[in-house]
């Protein structure tokens, strides 16, 4: 509980901002629990030839329980709610236990007819990777090693005409590691500074730009046993925007800029700069048929390097194939900044300019009212160090006697990479039993 108390402040500060006399307030507690059992195989391709490095191979089989709570209150011009959901874990594999926290806050307040602020933070404590907030399918933290992390948000909206705004907010990210040793994770922290605006020029142009300012400040793994003094400190820039033609209610087109630049602290790590063009459409066919495309040049600056051109492009689809089931599909090229990882240790690092392949595949089918079925595959090439990624897997969703809800979900992740010991085949089951209740309303 020691690591809440960064946070909790919040809870009195968020209540005195949304206090108001003068207006209707509606307040519900909700309570609730959860049984879990997850299945965890992961075995790695050893490509060290005198097997100097660990075995990471991981089989892990835990069991859970915890309480929910949710308390909401609401009114017409803010509204509150604050989730805790603690789980005592059990791993059948080490025989040992502990106290997974999963936090959340959330608020917004309506000061004005056209400003508005919300706020929200969130923390979490476990050794679950599926709940790192990943930028990308590659930013994943292989292995059970614990974590805690926080992520808070601010953000202030200014509405001066019709589908015109402005906004500004901030952001700060943490993430800490148990296992910070040989072997171990890179701590960080990541500050976020940005702006946007949001423009009607009439009914059939509107126009959007943004910026925005990252601070990542790292800590690598084991700093007593590194012999240089190196820092892994960046800071990135990202600015651009988009301007939208609506030629009808169903045909859109638009031209879109976006540049971003990673500067580095180390003299070891070269700056790079990113310029992406994209020309694109978006075009709903049918009320149940939709689908957008798009390409453009893409400009790359390593510093020390030759600058190359390059492409992006991307198409979409989503597609209702009955009124209880629908298909989404999409394909990807480009190029991206990635500086931020979960994943990064002495043995390697997922930083710098990548370029990359994305394809995915969606399937939702609501088989009865009450049960509800998906599926799911990825595959993402990409190239910062070369990486295949495979993903496939599905779930079942049933609620039944009003307040419990089963579900089963299973996913396999298997990885190609051109770095030692990051090669491997992951299963996963994840099967949970969850009662939730509205206890109080008042």
């Amino acid at each position: 509980m020691r690591k809440l108390s960064s946070f909790l402040f919040l809870i009195p500060l968020c209540t005195l901002c949304l206090s108001h006399s003068a207006q209707a307030r509606l307040n519900t507690i909700t309570g609730g629990v959860t049984i879990g059992y997850d299945y965890n195989d992961t075995q790695y391709k050893r490509e060290d030839i005198d097997n100097s490095l660990p075995n990471q191979n991981t089989f892990q089989q835990q069991f859970s329980i915890g309480p929910l709570f949710i308390f909401e209150t609401t009114s017409t011009t803010d509204g509150l709610t604050i989730s805790f959901h603690p789980s005592f874990v059990y791993d059948l594999e080490d025989s040992q236990s502990d106290i997974d926290h999963n936090f959340s806050l959330s608020a917004h307040r309506d000061f004005t007819r056209n400003l508005n602020i919300k706020l929200s933070d969130s923390f979490v404590y476990s050794d679950d990777p599926d709940l790192l907030e990943a930028e990308t399918s590659s930013d994943y933290k292989k292995g059970r090693k614990r974590y805690w992390t926080n992520n808070f948000n601010i953000n202030s909206t200014y509405t001066y005409g019709k589908e015109s705004s402005f906004a500004a907010g901030y952001s700060y990210h943490i993430l800490r590691n148990d296992d910070t040793g040989p072997g171990g994770y890179e701590d960080y922290d990541k500050h976020i500074a940005d702006l946007s605006l949001q423009h009607r020029i009439d009914a059939a142009w509107n126009f959007s730009l943004f910026a925005s300012y990252t601070r990542g400040l790292f800590d690598p793994p084991d700093p007593e046993d590194v012999a240089l003094d190196i820092t892994n400190d960046l800071s990135e820039y990202r600015f651009g925007g988009t301007l939208n033609w609506m030629l009808s209610s169903r045909k859109t087109f638009l031209v879109s800029y976006d540049f971003s630049a990673s500067n580095y602290d180390s003299i070891l790590q070269h700056d790079t700069n990113l310029h992406n063009l994209t020309f694109g459409a978006q075009y709903q066919h049918t009320s149940r048929l939709s689908f957008g495309l798009g390409a453009g040049p893409s400009y790359e600056e390593t510093e020390t390097f030759e600058p190359n051109w390059g492409y992006n492009g991307h198409v979409n689809l989503n597609y209702d194939i009955a009124k209880r089931t629908n298909i989404s599909a999409g394909i990807a090229k480009g190029f991206d900044q990635e500086n931020f990882s979960a994943n990064n240790n002495l043995l390697g690092r997922d930083q710098g300019l990548t370029e990359y392949w994305n394809y995915n595949l969606d399937f939702s089918h609501q088989l009865t009212k009450d049960l509800i079925v998906t599926l799911f595959g990825s595959y993402r090439d990409e190239s910062i160090f070369r990486k295949d990624i495979y993903e496939a897997g599905g779930s079942l969703a049933y609620t039944f006697s009003q307040w419990y809800t089963a579900s089963l979900r299973y996913t396999y992740r298997n990885q190609e990479s051109e770095l030692i010991n990051d090669s491997y085949d992951e299963h996963r089951v994840f099967l949970t039993l969850s009662f939730q209740k509205e206890l109080f309303r008042w």
